[in-house]
């Protein structure tokens, strides 16, 4: 199966730092690729290259088949959707606004006649209907999370690329976010999402991308990612997989109050 974004062997500097280290990766149609390791092992930086945000030090970036940067900036803001961490919005819109916002690119194109439509979908993924006339800069920080990833579902682009879309959820809403952008995967999309929590990981993903230190650890399925010894050694603390209800994996750090930080050290 062709990819429909991939990176190969992306390397980035910043300020004198490797942050990414030769990755290759790729997102193939109908796939939710997920994005998992340690603080600083380079998951944002890895999302804003394939985003086109950020340029590689070396490497490149494809999409659909070809060259990230031989694609205009407007035609990729149709082909693919970004959601950062950062939600901030300086100026007192509406959240109807904030989400309607998200289909900008089709301005002036057939696409446009959608508009409504989508928004509406948007709001309702995102469950913001309830206070759309709001201004967001009143909203609390979940209540703008879930605005922002409307927008991004409004945007209704093939390939969605989410950066820690959960953070500041609960837990329905975490879920909810992530079964709509799973919905819209089935139906021939993509999407990377970065994620810190490894039991959401498990249960959306298609393939797992753990991170350590800039580079992957491993690329796979989530059984094939998600063991016991692997995750101990990359995330330096005790951690245990388990199989839970069904096909489900249950993924438990030791709570401890002793320092594990020397694990891995030899195999890092």
């Amino acid at each position: 199966m062709s990819a429909v974004l991939r990176a190969r062997e992306v390397t980035v500097d910043i300020g004198g730092r490797r942050i990414l280290d030769g990755v290759d990766v790729e997102l193939h149609a109908g796939e939710l690729l997920v994005l998992v390791g340690p603080t600083g092992a380079g998951k944002s930086t890895l999302l804003s290259v394939l985003a086109g945000d950020r340029a590689p030090t070396s490497g490149v970036v494809e999409l659909d088949g070809a060259l990230l940067d031989s694609h205009p900036v407007a035609e990729r803001a149709r082909k693919r959707s970004v959601l950062t961490q950062s939600n901030d919005v300086s100026f007192p819109f509406a959240v109807e606004e904030v989400v309607r916002m998200g289909r900008a690119p089709w301005r002036h194109r057939p696409e446009a006649a959608l508009d409504d439509e989508m928004v509406a979908a948007a709001m309702e993924a995102g469950e913001v209907e309830g206070f759309a006339s709001r201004a967001v800069t009143a909203l609390s920080g979940g209540e703008r999370a879930r605005t922002a990833f409307a927008r991004s579902y409004a945007q209704q682009c093939r390939i969605a690329l989410l950066d820690e879309p959960t953070a500041s959820l609960d837990i329905r809403h975490q879920h909810r976010v992530l079964a709509r952008t799973r919905e819209r995967v089935r139906r021939g999309g993509a999407a990377v999402v970065v994620l810190h929590d490894l039991n959401l990981a498990a249960a959306y993903a298609d393939r797992i991308a753990l991170l350590e230190r800039g580079r992957l650890a491993a690329v796979d399925a989530p059984r094939a990612v998600l063991s016991s010894a692997l995750l101990t050694r990359v995330y330096r603390h005790p951690i245990h997989v388990a199989s839970g209800v069904g096909d489900s994996l249950w993924v438990i750090a030791e709570p401890s109050a002793t320092d594990h930080s020397d694990i891995g050290e030899e195999s890092a």
